[in-house]
């Protein structure tokens, strides 16, 4: 592990068993994209707004977005770098070189899963604040399932 750092990973099928909705390979594919230009939409609890500042392609031809988002508890602004990598993969790179990675997958049968890749930098802090720091981001972990549960709202709705 890099001093500072805390790499995380969580994993939530899209089609649990008794799921209300099927979600397609294509419906999810469009709901990451969609998180990044309305974060908000995913995360209400934690982010108040996202903004787009620019839209470019990176030397491979992979869409880059740089965005603005503003954090709900206390109106922080934070910018971040976004790459997505069709139809499989989204990284968010924020500023202090914190990385997301967001990665649809299949299993052996065909099913899909989704899994959030956090490494978060915290430079400078000692181990026993950086296990705080950790235990806190664990908790995140829920994210990746309420963004399935958004995402199949969405569909249901015919917003996706």
């Amino acid at each position: 592990m890099a001093k500072g750092t805390n790499n995380i990973a969580f994993t939530a099928p899209i089609n649990p068993a008794g799921a209300t909705k099927i979600l397609t390979k294509s419906q999810v594919w469009a709901g990451l994209l969609l998180k990044i230009r309305s974060a908000e939409t995913f995360t209400a609890k934690a982010i108040e707004s996202t903004t787009v500042l620019s839209e470019s392609v990176d030397a491979e031809g992979n869409p880059v977005t740089e965005r603005e988002i503003v954090f709900r508890a206390d109106h922080r602004k934070a910018k971040d770098t976004v790459t997505v990598y069709e139809d499989s993969r989204v990284d968010f790179v924020q500023s202090d070189g914190s990385k997301i990675f967001n990665v649809l997958s299949e299993g052996a049968e065909g099913e899909l899963f989704l899994t959030y890749v956090f490494e978060w930098r915290h430079p400078g802090v000692g181990a026993e604040e950086l296990k705080a720091f950790k235990d806190k981001e664990i908790k995140m972990g829920n994210a990746v399932k309420e963004t399935v549960d958004v995402m199949r709202e969405l569909v249901v709705k015919g917003e996706l």
